[in-house]
């Protein structure tokens, strides 16, 4: 299973990995029980690991094409019963490792400043679309993280925004990218990757999120957890490096909400 944070840091969602929109079948029932007390690690954006364990659990069983939701669990500190500060994601004990994301944000002005110069240069670069409502439209990093992506190398991902400001109808274009460089010279640039695009109505648009970055127990094989937020409905997502350097979307869940 996979918790995600929700409105309180004692509150998760349950997220069962086996339910995609692919494979869903008319009726599902949730094993609550038996989660109960489970012992799990919460991951921060920037690494911080706790030991939690999950709580309370209520669900309800998704019939037909209503709405749906996950489960909701309560979750305690391990030691102190308290719950837990700040965290975006948590896995069962044992099964990752966390890899901290540093924000452009907490950067200094000019380090923030050149990232964000060769994160548009690199979207800037991918293949245009054939629609060319955005090929003029300057980009705007909206958000970005780096992380280490393997042993001397360093990665960074990023959502760059075009935005069409037309009264009646405005329009964005996000592009995810994902970019990897050399961390042993100073001097190396990033180079794309992974990129997807997303384009439409700013009120109707589904945006990605990334929620957290983890490592498969000591390999070299990791994950970014993404969260794909639209107007009515949600998903979350693994977006996995292999040992060879080669990104994919492994996995995505079922969409909730209507």
């Amino acid at each position: 299973m996979l918790l995600v944070r929700g409105d309180t840091p004692s509150a998760a969602w349950v997220v069962f990995p086996q339910y995609v929109d692919s494979a869903l079948p008319d009726t599902v029932r949730f094993d609550l029980e038996s989660l109960r007390n489970t012992r799990v690690e919460l991951q921060a954006r920037n690494g911080v690991e706790d030991s939690a364990r999950v709580g309370a659990l209520t669900g309800t069983a998704w019939v037909g094409d209503a709405c749906i939701e996950w489960p909701r669990a309560t979750v305690q500190q391990a030691a102190t019963g308290a719950p837990p500060p700040d965290w975006s994601v948590a896995f069962v004990r044992g099964a990752v490792s966390p890899v901290p994301l540093d924000s452009i944000e907490g950067l200094t002005s000019p380090d923030s400043a050149q990232l964000a110069a060769e994160l548009t240069r690199l979207a800037s670069a991918l293949p245009v679309p054939e629609s060319r409502t955005f090929r003029s439209i300057p980009f705007a990093v909206r958000t970005a993280y780096l992380f280490s992506a393997a042993p001397g190398i360093q990665g960074v991902i990023a959502d760059v925004v075009q935005k069409l400001n037309q009264e009646a109808n405005p329009l964005e274009q996000h592009t995810l990218i994902v970019a990897e460089r050399d961390s042993a010279h100073a001097d190396s640039t990033f180079h794309t990757v992974y990129h997807e695009r997303t384009s439409g109505s700013e009120e109707k648009l589904e945006t990605t999120e990334v929620l957290a970055a983890v490592r498969y127990g000591s390999s070299s094989h990791m994950a970014l957890v993404l969260l794909r937020d639209g107007a009515e409905s949600s998903a979350y997502a693994m977006l996995e490096r292999d040992p060879h350097g080669r990104w994919r979307v492994r996995w995505t869940s079922v969409y909730t909400g209507c």
